[in-house]
């Protein structure tokens, strides 16, 4: 008894003194100074190498834009805002209880996975609330002013709290352990990441009033996540404004989450699989990620996984379209949205302007990008090494080689000179036919080689950057 007692005390004065820190650790938390937003998005941020502003040329305190604010209009207790200081009241009411719809008014994106496509989560499905795994320190801040939520220690909350490898909660897993711990459990296990179309910035701006035509669904996009140290989800943003379009990937953790990984064939176009943006990579270079059709002013675009290539830049490609009707109508015709035409063509968009990879490595990238590397079923009579095509080439180039049984295989690139330019790959694969990507962006033009060697066979080609 006097145990029981003596353990509900010590509980009793951890609640409490957790509680009675919270209050002077909420001023510097992310809740309270919002600096996340202006950190990616405001140029006066880091020195004026801010993000968003830059590109969109829409100052992110435009009085109809409203970024600095969250997405809620009213308190925990229902009382609108006449003039906005994040507090305490925003999630909590007067008898300090918190109802999770609130936390979707600012957290909108997780609102409209519940509410607009109904996406399952076996959290939700357990009737897990947000704060089972956003403890204290991801409520109410640790003490240190963090400037994004993207920064290391920013948000404690990490699948690993819960499930741990090699226990009866996360047990050993054909697609885990191969990839050595770089594999986030989210690249496995989202059914989707949904992502706004187009906030069309030239309604917003003008009139206050934003109008995407619908949400991007039904994907997930991966890239190495600097704060993770692994290859993880990615949020999916496009925009068209004053005739300048642009596209940008950032970190994301979404919250709709399924039971069921997903198997290899899903993510690599081998073993039978079949992945239509590997497919449409090695066959033109390009991922036509959104298709515009102007006869029944529709959308398609890529579905299931889409890896980030190093050449990103110029292999995604998608069409734009603009809100061009009345503002002030309820109703949103699919006459009043159009095609933006870029100077490209006549008929496809350009190439959309993403971010930097200065803004990216901002926003929590890492500059190692998802390779995509495709392996046939196709077994060789013997060793090979093709010559790389396109050549010349600019920025990016395929490499196809083909190896007859199971090898250690290294595939370097060299200058001139003889100098180790880049390590492609040094790992054990199988017997096949494999097709891989050399981006050659932070290179100078010239003659460069490329050299494959294996216990059994080395052969080396030559390749020419032109830029």
């Amino acid at each position: 008894m006097r145990r029981t007692n003596l353990l509900f005390l010590i509980i009793s004065c951890f609640i409490v003194s957790e509680i009675s820190a919270q209050p002077q650790f909420f001023s510097s938390s992310l809740h309270k100074n919002r600096s996340g937003k202006p950190y990616w998005y405001n140029t006066v941020q880091n020195g004026g190498t801010g993000g968003f502003e830059i590109l969109t040329g829409v100052p992110m305190t435009h009085p109809n834009m409203g970024c600095v604010q969250c997405h809620g209009s009213n308190d925990a207790n229902g009382n609108p805002y006449s003039t906005y200081d994040p507090s305490c009241s925003d999630c909590h009411k007067t008898d300090m209880t918190v109802d999770q719809n609130q936390c979707f008014t600012c957290h909108s994106r997780q609102g409209a996975e519940i509410t607009v496509h109904l996406y399952s989560d076996v959290h939700r499905t357990a009737d897990m609330k947000c704060w089972a795994c956003h403890k204290s320190q991801d409520m109410h801040g640790d003490g240190t002013t963090y400037n994004s939520m993207l920064e290391p220690g920013a948000v404690k909350a990490a699948c690993e709290d819960c499930h741990i490898a090699g226990t009866t909660t996360l047990p050993s897993h054909a697609s885990w352990d191969p990839h050595n711990g770089k594999l986030d459990c989210d690249a496995c296990h989202a059914q989707a990441v949904i992502s706004c179309y187009n906030c069309h910035f030239e309604s917003q701006v003008e009139h206050h009033l934003k109008r995407p035509k619908q949400q991007i669904k039904d994907f997930v996009i991966l890239g190495n996540i600097t704060k993770k140290g692994k290859v993880g989800v990615l949020s999916f943003q496009s925009l068209s404004y004053q005739g300048h379009t642009w596209v940008a990937m950032a970190p994301y953790h979404p919250h709709n989450i399924k039971k069921e990984g997903r198997v290899c064939t899903d993510c690599h176009a081998n073993f039978g699989g079949q992945i239509d943006a590997i497919s449409d990579y090695n066959a033109d270079g390009i991922m036509q990620f959104a298709k515009w059709n102007s006869s029944d002013s529709t959308l398609t675009w890529l579905k299931k996984i889409v890896p980030l290539p190093m050449d990103y830049k110029r292999s995604f490609k998608m069409d734009f379209i603009t809100f061009n009707g009345d503002p002030g109508s309820p109703v949103v015709a699919s006459k009043n949205w159009s095609f933006v035409k870029g100077e490209a063509d006549g008929f496809q968009l350009m190439y959309a302007t993403p971010l930097s990879v200065e803004q990216m490595q901002k926003l929590g990238f890492n500059t190692t990008w998802v390779s995509v590397e495709e392996k046939t079923n196709e077994i060789p009579n013997g060793f090979s090494l093709e010559q790389n095509y396109p050549n010349p080439f600019n920025p990016s180039t395929t490499i196809k080689y083909s190896i007859p049984e199971e090898s250690f295989v290294s595939l370097k690139v060299y200058d001139a000179i003889g100098n180790l330019v880049e390590t492609i790959l040094e790992k054990e694969q199988n017997s096949g036919v494999y097709t891989v990507q050399f981006d050659g962006t932070k290179l100078a033009s010239g003659i460069y080689y490329y050299q494959i060697k294996t216990p059994k066979f080395t052969q080396t080609k030559k390749l020419m950057l032109l830029k």
